[in-house]
C-alpha cells in the first residue's frame, strides 16, 4: 500500500489541472502584490505634484493598503468558506480594480487615501497572497512548499518600476492607474478558470476528504500561534524594514547612487528566487525548523552589514536578504497548513495577518527612530541581528516542543 504522500505525488501527476492551479495563483498573487506594491513607489512624486501635498501624505497610501489588508484577512477567509476560493478571488479583482479607476479619476488626494484604504487594500485581501497560497496548497498536499514558495515569487513587484515609468512620461501619473486597473481585468479569464481543490482523488476513486477546520476561539487559545505570531510577524517586520532601509543604508555607507539602486535590483532578484528555495526547505524540512534557518539568516546577513561597514559589502548583504527575507511568507503558509490542516488555513492565516499588524506597523518606524537618535545605521544592524537570533532560538524551541504532541487533526507536526 502506498504511503499518503505518494499517493497524493501520483494524484498531482495524473491531474493536469495542478500546475495551472499553480499558474493561476502566481498570476494573481504577481497583479495583487506587483501592482500595489511594485508600482507605488514611482507614483509617489507625481501624486504629490499633482496635489499639492507633503511628502508624508504621499506616501500614506502603502501603509493604508498594509493595514486594510491586514484587518479585513478574516473577511477573506469566512468569504471562502461562505461563496468559494473563486468567487472570493474574483471578487477581489473587481474590486480591486475598481480602487485603481477611483485614483486615474481622484479630484482630491482623499479620494486617493480612500481608494488605497477601501477597495484596493480590501481587493488584495480577497485575491493576493493569502487566497493565491491557499489554493495552492490545496492541490499540491502533502508538500506543498514549492509550490506555495512558487505563488509568492515577486516576479511583478520588481517590474512594476520598470514597466510603469515610462507609462508616466507618456501619460501622466493617471494613465498609470489606467493601467493597472486594465492588468486586473486582463487578469479575469486566468481567475475564472479557479477550481478550489481536486474534487476526486483519481488514483483511488474516491472523494478527497479534508480535516475539519479549527475554531478561531480555539486558534487564539494556542501558545503555539502565539509564538508563531510573535516570531512571524518580527521576520515580516525587519523584511518591511529591510526593503524601505536598503537604500539610504547602502548610501550612507560610501556607495554611489548607481550602486545602491543595482543593490536593490539583487535583492529583488534575490527575493523572487528566496521565496522559492523557501518552499524547497519547508518540504524538506518542515516549516518551524525553516524559521529556524530564516531568522539565523537574516541575523547573519545584518551582522555582516554592522562588522563590514563598507559598501563593498552591500552587494553581497542586500543579496542574503532578499534570499531570507522573501521566505518567511510562504514558511508561515506552510507551517500553518502542517499544524491546523489545509482546511483551517484561511482562518489561521487571516488572524496571523490581523495578530501581527502590530510589529509590521510599530517595528519599521522604531528602525527610523534608532537610527536619528544613534547618528546611524549601526545600531539599526546590531539590533536587527540581536532580534534574529533571538528568533532563530525561538523557532527551534518551538519545533522542539511542537515534535513532542500530535497536530489538529492527529497527524505529526512538521518541525
Amino acid at each position: 500500500m502506498n504511503r499518503p504522500g505518494e499517493a497524493d505525488a501520483g494524484l498531482r501527476q495524473r491531474d493536469p489541472r495542478a500546475r495551472g492551479m499553480a499558474v493561476r495563483a502566481f498570476l494573481c498573487q504577481n497583479v495583487a502584490i506587483g501592482c500595489a506594491f511594485g508600482a507605488f513607489g514611482i507614483s509617489v512624486l507625481p501624486m504629490q505634484a499633482q496635489f499639492d501635498v507633503s511628502r508624508g501624505l504621499a506616501t500614506l497610501g502603502l501603509p493604508l493598503v498594509v493595514l486594510s489588508m491586514g484587518l479585513t484577512g478574516p473577511l477573506s477567509a469566512a468569504a471562502i468558506a461562505r461563496i468559494g476560493l473563486r468567487a472570493t478571488m474574483l471578487t477581489g479583482i473587481v474590486v480591486s480594480a475598481l480602487g485603481y479607476l477611483a485614483i486615474a479619476f481622484a479630484p482630491s488626494m482623499a479620494v486617493v487615501l480612500a481608494a488605497y484604504a477601501l477597495p484596493i487594500g480590501i481587493g488584495l485581501a480577497l485575491f493576493g497572497s493569502l487566497p493565491a497560497s491557499v489554493l495552492a496548497g490545496n492541490w499540491f498536499q502533502p508538500d506543498p512548499g514549492r509550490a506555495i514558495g512558487f505563488v509568492n515569487m515577486p516576479v511583478l513587484m520588481m517590474l512594476a518600476p520598470l514597466a510603469g515609468l515610462p507609462v508616466i512620461e507618456a501619460g501622466g501619473v493617471r494613465a498609470l492607474f489606467f493601467a493597472l486597473a486594465g492588468a486586473h481585468l486582463l487578469l479575469l479569464p486566468a481567475a475564472w478558470g479557479i477550481v478550489e481543490r481536486p474534487g476526486v482523488c483519481v488514483e483511488r476513486g474516491q472523494a478527497t476528504r479534508a480535516a475539519p477546520a479549527i475554531s478561531a476561539r480555539a486558534l487564539l487559545r494556542q501558545p503555539l500561534f502565539w509564538t508563531i505570531v510573535a516570531g512571524g510577524g518580527a521576520l515580516n517586520a525587519v523584511g518591511i524594514t529591510a526593503s524601505a532601509n536598503l537604500v539610504p543604508l547602502v548610501r550612507e555607507m560610501g556607495a554611489t547612487a548607481m550602486a545602491a539602486s543595482v543593490t536593490a535590483t539583487f535583492y529583488g532578484l534575490a527575493s523572487i528566487s528566496g521565496a522559492l528555495f523557501a518552499g524547497m526547505l519547508c518540504d524538506r524540512l518542515g516549516g518551524l525548523r525553516t524559521l529556524t534557518l530564516l531568522a539565523l539568516g537574516i541575523s547573519a546577513s545584518w551582522l555582516a552589514l554592522l562588522v563590514a561597514g563598507a559598501s563593498r559589502a552591500a552587494l553581497p548583504a542586500g543579496v542574503l536578504l532578499g534570499l531570507w527575507g522573501a521566505g518567511v511568507f510562504p514558511a508561515i503558509n506552510v507551517l500553518a497548513a502542517h499544524l491546523y490542516g489545509a482546511a483551517s488555513l484561511p482562518r489561521v492565516l487571516g488572524l496571523f495577518g490581523v495578530c501581527t499588524l502590530p510589529l509590521t506597523f510599530c517595528l519599521p518606524p522604531l528602525a527610523g527612530v534608532l537610527h536619528d537618535a544613534s547618528g546611524g545605521y549601526p545600531s539599526v544592524e546590531a539590533a536587527i541581528a540581536a532580534v534574529g537570533a533571538l528568533l532563530a532560538i525561538l523557532f527551534f524551541a518551538a519545533g522542539r516542543l511542537a515534535g513532542r504532541r500530535p497536530a489538529h487533526g492527529g497527524e505529526a507536526m512538521a518541525a
